[in-house]
Parts: structure tokens; C-alpha cells; sequence
């Protein structure tokens, strides 16, 4: 099992923070950060949740009780038959799953990907609305700006997508089964659309 300290240590340099920098964010001096990282004091409870709340993982996370930074049981990185079927539920699974991963290589990634998928579905119930599933009441932009505005979002956040730390390491199945059939569904449906493309302008 992973110690506190080990996991104090790799949340700061997986955002590329030095010790003294962290330190002064959490409240406590260079020398006892130092001392937690190498597990020769043990913290209480207040730095515990504000080290929690400042990497953005659970307390389980950085006291070594799960692999999850967001606080899943361990069970749940394991693969399901229903894993194989393309589906919401198998979406969320994937998503979840690249969740884990992004916040593993990168806390920043974790977010980007985060915000990627909240623009793509604000972009669908926009779209929605316009057709009647929805109250268009619920959307203060203006059409225009709301329809147009998030794709240019979605490319600049991909533009500036944050390398992967060197220094992370990653937990759980290496091919979870979930993200394998999205992966192929997609590109599936993509390879039909480019052939209707084709057919549509011989």
C-alpha cells in the first residue's frame, strides 16, 4: 500500500510545484512539508483536508486507503462484461475512467478534460433546446454566440492540452474495456460518415 508520504510527495511534483511553494499555499513551512514527504511526522487532520482540498483528491487518496482521486472503490477500475456494450452507461464509465487517468498524468489535464466534456454537452443541449426536448429559457447567451462559441472552445482547450508529468503514475487496467468500445464505436460511426461524404459529392 502507498504511504501518505509518498503521496504528498508525488501531488506536488505532478503540478510541477516546488516544496517551498506548496508550503506556503498549505499553510505550514518548508521544513515540515519536507517532513511529512519523507513520512518522518505524521499530520493531523487540518492539513490533511486542506492538502486534499488543495490537490483536488480525497483524504482516502493522499492517506493511501484507494488508488481513485476521486474517491471510487477499488472495484470499480475493474472491468464488467457490460464494458463491451456501447451505451450511457458504458460512456460514463469512460469518462470516469479518463478522468482518473488525466488527473493521474496531470491535475491540469483532469480539468481540461473535465471542462472539454461539460462544453460538448452544453453544445448538445443547446441543440436540443433548439429542437423542442428542451426550455430554450435555460440558455442566457444568445443563440448565435451559444451555437458557434463553444467549438472554438473545445479546439483552443485541445490546442493547449497539458503534457502528461513525468513523474505520474498510473493505477488500474492498462486498456479498461469501457474507453476500448467508445474509442471504436466512434471511429465506427466516423468512417461511415466520411463514406457517405464520398458518396454524396461522386
Amino acid at each position: 500500500m502507498v504511504n501518505y508520504a509518498e503521496r504528498l510527495y508525488e501531488l506536488r511534483t505532478e503540478k510541477g510545484l516546488s516544496q517551498k511553494d506548496a508550503a506556503k499555499d498549505l499553510g505550514v513551512s518548508q521544513a515540515l512539508l519536507s517532513h511529512y514527504e519523507k513520512g518522518i511526522r505524521e499530520f493531523g487532520l487540518d492539513f490533511l483536508n486542506r492538502a486534499a482540498d488543495y490537490y483536488k483528491v480525497t483524504t482516502d487518496y493522499i492517506l493511501g486507503r484507494t488508488d481513485s482521486r476521486a474517491g471510487l472503490e477499488s472495484s470499480y477500475f475493474n472491468d464488467r462484461e457490460e464494458d463491451g456494450i456501447y451505451n450511457t452507461t458504458t460512456i460514463y464509465r469512460a469518462a470516469i475512467f479518463i478522468h482518473e487517468r488525466m488527473n493521474t498524468g496531470s491535475a491540469l489535464a483532469g480539468d481540461a478534460a473535465d471542462f472539454l466534456y461539460s462544453v460538448m454537452l452544453y453544445r448538445t443541449l443547446f441543440t436540443a433546446s433548439q429542437k423542442g426536448y428542451i426550455p430554450k429559457r435555460w440558455f442566457s447567451l444568445p443563440p448565435k454566440i451559444a451555437e458557434s462559441l463553444p467549438m472554438a472552445v473545445t479546439e483552443n482547450i485541445l490546442l493547449h492540452f497539458p503534457d502528461k508529468s513525468p513523474n505520474a503514475k498510473r493505477y488500474g487496467n492498462p486498456e479498461p474495456k469501457s474507453i476500448e468500445t467508445v474509442i471504436k464505436a466512434v471511429e465506427s460511426h466516423i468512417k461511415k460518415a466520411a463514406v457517405d461524404i464520398v458518396k454524396s459529392v461522386e
